[in-house]
């Protein structure tokens, strides 16, 4: 675009315009004032005169729908978008031209793309509470479905307080497809994810490629890739970066893992949300640093750590250290690929990825007791939950072996509870989405293909299994893990298309929003693409159909699950007939875009360019008609099923008449539970055993679950109803009387701690 200086305009819409304070990729950047409501603000402007045809109409749209998208994000770590506008401008050549601008929160700080520049350095802790802010802002951007697409340092502002604000949400995705267009490229390629260089689906979890990009900056000092626009996008795809620790060793060698895992190649490796990756940074900070030789910082010239600006600190590095990173520099170029690609066992056909497993010692929960000791159930067993986004949960199981030797080696025993432990968990991540009948009656091939791959799923163990010896011989134990059950699902997803199998899913309602947009290049009054509601009314019917909410896309609380959307366009053809001089016209279909999307996610699930069988229409009407019938065509009710995120249900279980020195064994029993992900003692007052319980399940009513899943199994080994589900209120707790005439029987729960899955 031409930089040359242009006249500053008085006023854009309301707004006074009072001086230029910056340039972006396609315009000026204004101080403005809005004397209505005497607030300055920063009034980012879009010139298009660069455009021709129907484009600047289109920008106009989609800027409009981009700053209502980002106007409703209000965070104190996110400039704050308060309007958008259009008016005329004078170009560079004095003549009249259109602008586009959007009214932005006027912010006085620095950006830290210039600490960087002017090589200001920051300690550990400042870069824990930079980064812990610009993520705190992410996640609540992608919680409010908007993805930033642009993170880098220059649009990183740290305030005179020290506090970090992020600007340009909603805008960086105008201005990345337009200028993509014009032939430019958005910004610096050194902070692109590889699915931004592919021009593939971007979600939020790009947004954190680009900050682990901006946190191994911060560390090192250097970008990851650096060079050209073809080279950085070649490394991006095919190399690995040194450690950060091997550039400079004050940094914990814990960060080299958490920044490894941030900027994964492909996104289902790297961490799933913003918050997840702002933990991981904490608890990494605080791990000791990678040697003795250290990166010095001069005390006098230290970042202070009690807000403002920081001073500038110089790195001296020390000849040992140089000689140190080289020897890391030139082994890392051999070597990165083996270290830090994922590994999965050879056979295993399962999509997901291959983790170490780290066990959690400090939230472990107790080992239960026997079911014939004295002891009460603890006030709160259940170590802190995995994040509630729809890729982890936490699940215990027992796991069940056969000693046939009393002289069997311990070790080897509890080697053998723990496997089985681990593939019943997958088994219960399972249970989530596919009914337990369907589950059992395919058994053979989930034992080989899911099962036998558990240590994939399982992502970290809060609580290795206490092995006990059960009245029939065998060694149980319970074992407690977070597990990725999102990838659980993917890998079902894949036996379903590979082997055939028709799995029963859960019952379940999800909500779908759609768009279906139209146009007809050319046509009288051509606009673009415009949403129709002809053909949205008909894809949305087929959608009722399934029993499935259809929800609008902007307003839905809680937002859609799914979003289906299209594009089409139809081509205009007329002909005049000879013998009657009539001119007929019809409308062809041209081209075609449909798409689905999993919401929380940002996972593409489906997507087709292929054009249907040409035919064509006397009306654009019977056109759009047909085309809602077309695209409804392409799904079914099983297809939105097999990627629904199904919850589990929580249930809080209050025994009443139940000696709380069995407790233990009551909660080993559910645990055992097929259905049951996690069950754990709450924290409770009085003699009653309480326990709180996660169970899948679908859509089925949380009474009915509890009675046929956890209360039938446990009677069934009585051989009478000694538990009985009381009438409640299932919003607060569901009380279960237990009849005191089946006390001298407890001991049938340790008999079989559990159903086995399968045979």
């Amino acid at each position: 675009m031409n930089d040359a200086p242009r006249p500053l305009p008085e006023r854009l819409g309301k707004y006074q315009v009072r001086r230029e304070v910056g340039r972006g990729g396609m315009g000026v950047v204004y101080e403005g004032y809005d004397p209505l409501i005497d607030r300055r603000v920063a009034l980012k402007t879009f010139l298009t005169e660069y455009f021709d045809g129907t484009q600047p109409d289109n920008l106009m749209t989609r800027l409009q729908r981009e700053a209502q998208a980002a106007g409703r994000l209000s965070h104190r770590n996110i400039i704050a978008v308060y309007d958008f506008g259009e008016d005329d401008v004078k170009d560079a050549a004095g003549k009249d031209a259109k602008t586009a601008f959007i009214a932005m929160e006027f912010i006085e700080g620095r950006s830290l793309e210039s600490y960087l520049q002017a090589n200001e350095r920051f300690k550990i802790p400042d870069i824990v509470r930079i980064m812990g802010e610009l993520l705190d802002a992410l996640e609540y951007s992608h919680s409010h479905g908007v993805v930033h697409r642009d993170i880098k340092p220059g649009n990183i502002i740290l305030l005179a307080d020290g506090t970090v604000k992020v600007g340009d949400f909603g805008i960086a995705r105008i201005e990345s497809s337009t200028l993509t267009q014009l032939g430019a490229v958005l910004g610096s390629p050194r902070y692109m994810s590889q699915e931004q260089f592919m021009g593939q689906t971007v979600d939020g979890r790009s947004d954190i490629y680009s900050a682990g990009v901006v946190l191994y900056q911060l560390l090192t000092g250097e970008v990851p890739f650096a060079g050209t626009y073809t080279a950085i996008m070649y490394k991006v795809l095919n190399d690995q970066p040194p450690p950060p620790s091997a550039l400079n060793v004050q940094v914990p060698k814990a960060l080299d893992d958490v920044l490894r895992r941030a900027m994964a190649k492909r996104p289902d490796e790297r961490y799933q949300t913003a918050g997840e990756f702002k933990q991981a940074i904490a608890a990494a900070a605080s791990a000791p640093a990678s040697g003795e030789e250290r990166t010095v910082m001069r005390p006098a010239e230290a970042v202070s750590t009690a807000g403002g600006p920081p001073a500038r600190p110089k790195f001296v590095l020390r000849p040992a250290v140089l000689f140190t990173g080289l020897a890391a520099l030139s082994a890392a170029a051999g070597a990165g690929w083996y270290f830090w690609e994922p590994r999965h066992e050879p056979g295993a056909t399962v999509n997901s990825v291959a983790r170490d497993v780290p066990v959690s010692t400090g939230n472990a929960a107790p080992a239960p007791a026997s079911p014939t000791t004295p002891a009460s159930p603890p006030a709160a067993a259940a170590p802190a939950e995995p994040a509630a986004n729809g890729d982890s949960a936490l699940i215990s199981a027992v796991g069940i072996a056969p000693v046939n030797d009393p002289a069997q080696d311990a070790a080897a025993a509890e080697q053998a509870v723990a496997d089985d432990a681990r593939r019943q968990m997958i088994a219960k991540a399972a249970a989530l989405y596919v009914q337990p009948s369907s589950l059992k009656s395919n058994y053979a091939i989930l034992r080989t293909k899911l099962l036998a791959h558990s240590g994939d799923f399982i992502t970290t163990v809060f609580q290795q299994p206490t092995v006990q010896k059960a009245q029939d011989g065998s060694a149980y134990g319970i074992m407690q893990a977070a597990v990725s059950v999102r990838d659980v699902q993917k890998s079902l997803n894949q036996i379903s298309r590979e082997d055939r199998v028709e799995f029963i899913r859960n019952n379940g309602d999800p909500r779908i929003s759609v768009s279906v947009r139209a146009w007809t290049p050319g046509s009288e009054g051509d606009t673009g693409p415009q949403i129709s509601p002809v053909a949205e009314n008909l894809l949305k019917e087929h959608i009722r159909s399934f029993g499935f909410a259809v929800v609008d896309d902007n307003q839905a609380k809680p937002p859609a699950d799914f979003h289906v959307d299209s594009e089409v366009r139809f081509k205009k053809l007329s002909a005049r007939l000879p013998a009657s001089g009539l001119t007929i016209e019809k409308f062809a279909l041209t081209s075609w875009t449909v798409r689905a999307v999993d919401v929380k996610s940002g996972e593409e699930i489906y997507h087709n360019t292929a054009i249907p069988q040409k035919q064509s229409w006397a009306s654009e009407e019977l056109a759009l008609q047909d085309v809602g019938r077309m695209i409804g065509a392409e799904f079914s009710r099983s297809f939105f099923l097999q990627y629904f995120d199904f919850k589990p249900k929580k249930a809080r279980l209050r025994f009443t008449g139940l000696p709380p020195a069995v407790g233990n064994a009551v909660l080993a029993a559910i645990n055992g539970n097929l259905t049951v992900l996690n069950a754990a003692f709450a924290p409770q007052s009085g003699e009653d055993v309480v326990i709180d319980a996660d169970l899948s399940g679908g859509s089925a009513p949380l009474p009915g679950l509890v009675q046929q899943n956890l209360l039938e199994p446990m009677n069934k080994k009585f051989g009478r109803a000694c538990f009985t589900l009381l009438p409640g209120d299932p919003g607060q707790e569901l009380h279960v009387a237990f009849d005191a005439g089946c006390v001298s029987m407890l001991g049938r729960l340790e008999a079989a701690p559990r159903d086995a899955f399968g045979t």
